[in-house]
């Protein structure tokens, strides 16, 4: 009877100990389990992004090369797109080893589609934009093609820092017939 009070009290002493490192463990379970839902919903998110910029792209490229209007609703998750930070803008490219290297062709000059958020690790997606070198993107001639657009629409001009947001944009070719180069109004209204 002595051997197995000692022993009682033994594991007794040792409880809080094997209490302490059970907690620990516990903790560290729920920070992991924690870190991988947070990564796998930005993922998510920037994937959704991702989506609507493919669709822009797809809208824009058919609205210059088959001379169309193109009317979509663009709407990436606001978990990572609305914040203030955000940037999402085409760009004209110049240097012929960027263009190379982001749209998979040679050229000295091209349209990046860029998305950035400072704020969320790894937010930064580009989209190539197979569009004519000398697309104009015009504000001032679109107002005679405002009411094709409709009510509420304003033009915009894509390549400004933060001009594309949430909402529904119409494409239009306004370009008259022979011109080589494509006069594209993008209008604009929040959704």
């Amino acid at each position: 009877m002595g051997k197995f009070l000692l022993m009682n009290e033994k594991a007794q002493a040792s409880a809080p100990f094997e209490l302490f490192v059970a907690v620990i463990i516990m903790a560290f379970v729920i920070v992991v389990g924690y870190t991988a839902l947070e990564r796998v919903n930005t993922e998510v998110c920037i994937n959704t992004v991702e989506r609507e910029m493919t669709k822009f792209k797809v809208n824009l490229e058919g609205t210059v090369n088959l001379k169309s209007q193109n009317k979509i609703f663009f709407s990436p998750d606001d978990r990572c797109f609305a914040s203030k930070q955000t940037i999402m803008k085409i760009e004209t490219e110049d240097d012929r080893r960027v263009c190379a290297a982001r749209c998979n062709y040679p050229s000295d000059t091209c349209f990046i589609m860029t998305f950035s958020n400072p704020n969320i690790s790894g937010a930064f997606r580009t989209k190539c934009l197979d569009l004519p070198n000398y697309t104009n993107f015009v504000i001032e001639a679109c107002g005679e093609t405002a009411e094709l657009a409709g009510e509420g629409y304003t033009a915009v001009d894509p390549t400004k820092n933060g001009q594309i947001r949430s909402g529904v944009y119409v494409f239009s070719n306004i370009s008259p017939a022979g011109k080589t180069y494509p006069d594209i109004c993008v209008f604009y209204k929040a959704g």
